[in-house]
């Protein structure tokens, strides 16, 4: 199994170095904690291991704003990351027109980086996750059946598919079986599946922060669930999330000998 390695430090830029920022985008909060602070805290870890760029974050409903910190950055060259789970029409098409709206003026060298959802590591990152959690409850030696908890929507697949992806992958590892996913927004509903699992079942919400579906939504699940399941936190909450985030910047922007790396 692989494991995200931590990038190593590296000298701080002189100042007016910084000529490249970029802004991890996400929705923002609309329930849970209702601060961002999780996703804030994400951005300055990201930060502090590629100090010769400039990262920061906003959100489209909330504080930090797309506008406010749009204005902080210094950077010739910009990316957005969008801190999404999928890849679909909301994130292709949506997203590039409220973040147009929010700037007020064009700016040429404006880059989308893809989605911290499909980025290629965040597979292994999540096994490797989902096999420390079954370590903590004392159940390595089993094959649980593990529930993706996603989103879903009603007019595009791609969350869909890419849970489904995720699954597939997940159950080659030997780890769970079977592993199945559920939607809030789309057949099989979570509502209903929720209720007639098996108790040794690990549910493992795919969400990316600490806002309304991976808190709210999934308290309300959990009322519904049988004794004995498991739910994991949401993904986006996962340890290895800010490294990962750092590796899938480095890597989009080419930074060579401090590009971090996967390990054995």
């Amino acid at each position: 199994m692989t494991h995200t390695r931590p990038l190593k430090p590296h000298k701080a830029p002189e100042k007016g170095e910084k000529d490249r920022s970029v802004l991890i985008v996400a929705h923002g909060e609309r329930g849970g904690r209702l601060d961002n602070a999780h996703l804030i805290a994400l951005t300055q870890e990201a930060q502090s291991l590629l100090p010769q760029i400039q990262i920061e974050c906003a959100v489209l409903k909330g504080d930090p704003s797309i506008a406010d910190a749009w204005q902080t950055l210094t950077g010739k060259e910009r990316y957005i990351y969008p801190f999404f789970m999928s890849d679909g029409f909301f994130v292709s098409t949506i997203l590039p027109k409220k973040i147009k709206a929010a700037i007020g003026e064009p700016f040429p060298d404006l880059h989308y980086l893809p989605p911290f959802g499909v980025s290629p590591d965040l597979p292994q990152v999540i096994l490797s996750r989902l096999c420390d959690f079954l370590d903590q409850e004392g159940r390595l030696d089993e094959r649980p059946p593990l529930l993706i908890a996603a989103h879903g929507a009603s007019i595009d697949r791609q969350s869909c598919l890419r849970a489904n992806e995720l699954a597939k992958e997940i159950e080659t590892s030997n780890h769970f079986s079977p592993v199945t996913t559920a939607f809030l927004d789309e057949a099989p509903f979570l509502e209903d599946v929720i209720p007639t699992l098996d108790p040794r079942t690990i549910v493992m919400p795919h969400f990316n922060g600490l806002g309304s579906h991976a808190i709210d939504d999934m308290a309300a699940l959990k009322s519904k669930a049988p004794s004995g399941i498991c739910f994991t936190e949401p993904v986006g909450a996962f340890p290895s999330v800010a490294n990962l985030i750092a590796h899938d910047i480095a890597t989009a922007l080419d930074l060579g000998d401090r590009q971090q790396e996967a390990a054995e």
